[in-house]
């Protein structure tokens, strides 16, 4: 391979590049002007290799206790927390749905604390304070404490999911980004299985300390919480131009390439204006992909939140032998969140979506067709309820982070995103009644019609994203897009006609 062209500029110079490129500042932007090409042409495989070992582990870990410590209520649940905090139904379900209130609230303002003091302290510090909070469930007596603190931890918590997701984009290139959302988003369903086992192992310890098995599994569980926090914070990479396990043209290239993507000539202004917070907020995109957002996410949740339930129904009415069935289901999801998202980075992500939908659509339709004595295949149903769902989740959310430009505008529209979104896993508490045990039939109806509305939205976009790309074709063939000059073209972000929608 051919050493990049030198510019003599100075050290001082070339490392200025390399920050102003990954902070969006682009002061010198004609330092390695000579290099495009070079950059364009540069086989990246090793460096992804290098990223992938150092990020996505982390990530992984991060997201795992996340997903945890919000849907451990379910397994405390039938445990016997209901029981000993004396628990109506609608307050159990009121307990479940608050997460997600202040959950909501706080994603868009943490992205942009993200963006302020970095991954590296941003994310381990919130995830110290939802550590305590699942702790802190350990310790409730009564409906009020329990509801306290169920919103601190959505508080806290909030931040999480929307902060990886717009981290990754800062990292990776368009063509590549589902497949390492999926990764880590893959310890969503990971979590559910582990979540299983770990509530198994914790509830033996009833009596241990005078505490009941299912304090133990809030106890236990934030405690791990806090040791992964702790790695986070030495764990973390910054940024592509900071790290010391990339060489200086490993990180030349990276920055540049993440500048410049989506056919970009001119890299996006990615420095802080409100300007960029107002266009997020009135991009039709982030609203249609908001639909299908909970499209899919109703009835993820609906897996998520109620699995032990359902599986209790289904004649395994041990404690333990409920839990331990619904790692089967986590796992088959698992490989399939990775594969769909595997799929669409080199195929489209539109149709990939519309196909796991449909099978979400299908688990959830056997489920209410079957008879409650056939508990085989209303187990079997639980699969493809759970690969539709989970598999359908990143590939749409992708369609979002890729199409969406700068990176204030581009955190702003992840984090309303996925807070508006969360607000759907407030959904499913309230439609599996516990007086229409063991089917639950109008719990499976809704999940049906939010995953075909998704099916909708999806198509729509992808129609929509298409007339898009040919009117920015109609632009450049016409000779307005020439017109433009590089500050213009740079504040438009992924308006600018060379900017290309993916779908």
């Amino acid at each position: 391979m051919q050493p990049l062209q030198q510019v003599d500029t100075g050290k001082q110079d070339r490392e200025e590049f390399v920050e102003n490129i990954s902070d969006g500042k682009l002061s010198n932007p004609d330092l390695h002007s000579g290099n495009e090409d070079y950059y364009k042409s540069y086989n990246i495989s090793k460096i992804i290799r290098k990223m992938d070992l150092r990020i996505l582990p982390v990530m992984s870990a991060l997201y795992l206790m996340s997903f945890l410590d919000r849907t451990n209520i379910g397994n405390a649940r039938i445990a016997g927390m209901v029981t000993d905090l004396k628990l109506r139904p609608a307050q159990y379900n009121w307990a479940v749905t608050s997460f997600f209130f202040t959950y909501f609230i706080i994603e868009a303002p943490s992205n942009l604390m993200l963006k302020k003091f970095g991954a590296k302290i941003w994310l381990p510090f919130i995830m110290v304070l939802w550590a305590a909070c699942c702790l802190g469930l350990g310790f409730v007596t009564n409906y009020t404490t329990l509801l306290i603190t169920r919103l601190a931890l959505g508080l806290a918590e909030g931040g999480l999911f929307p902060g990886v997701a717009y981290y990754l984009t800062t990292w990776y290139p368009r063509s590549m980004i589902a497949f390492r959302i999926a990764i880590f988003f893959s310890a969503a369903t990971i979590a559910g299985g582990f979540g299983g086992l770990l509530a198994y192992g914790f509830q033996n310890m009833n009596g241990l300390g005078g505490k009941t098995g299912w304090e133990w599994i809030f106890i236990m569980e934030g405690l791990i919480t806090f040791a992964v926090a702790i790695l986070g914070y030495f764990l973390i990479p910054e940024s592509p131009s900071k790290v010391k396990w990339l060489n200086q043209e490993e990180r030349d290239v990276m920055s540049w390439r993440i500048a410049h993507d989506g056919d970009l000539r001119v890299p996006m202004d990615d420095s802080f204006r409100w300007a960029y917070v107002g266009d997020a907020l009135t991009d039709w995109k982030l609203w249609l992909n908001l639909i299908t957002y909970w499209g899919a996410a109703v009835p993820l949740y609906s897996v998520a939140l109620t699995l032990p339930s359902i599986v209790r129904g289904m004649g395994y009415t041990s404690i333990d032998s409920a839990q331990l069935h619904t790692v089967p289901v986590y796992i088959v999801g698992c490989v399939f969140v990775v594969l769909a998202a595997w799929v669409s980075d080199r195929w489209k992500r539109s149709p990939v979506v519309i196909i796991m939908l449909c099978i979400a659509v299908l688990g959830w339709g056997l489920a209410l067709g079957l008879p409650a004595r056939n508990n085989a295949a209303r187990y079997t149903s639980m699969f493809f309820a759970c690969i539709g769902s989970y598999g359908s989740f990143v590939p749409q959310l992708v369609t979002l982070t890729s199409n969406v430009g700068g990176k204030t505008k581009r955190a702003t529209a992840i984090g309303i995103q996925v807070g508006v979104g969360g607000l759907a896993g407030g959904v499913p508490p309230w439609l599996f009644r516990a007086s229409e045990a063991p089917n639950y039939p109008f719990g499976c109806k809704i999940s049906m019609v939010f995953a075909i509305i998704g099916i909708v939205s999806t198509s729509i976009n992808w129609f929509l994203l298409t007339i898009a790309n040919k009117r920015k074709d109609e632009m450049i063939s016409s000779g307005r897009a020439a017109e433009l000059s590089d500050k213009e073209l740079s504040e438009m972000g992924d308006r600018s006609p060379y900017f290309r929608y993916s779908y």
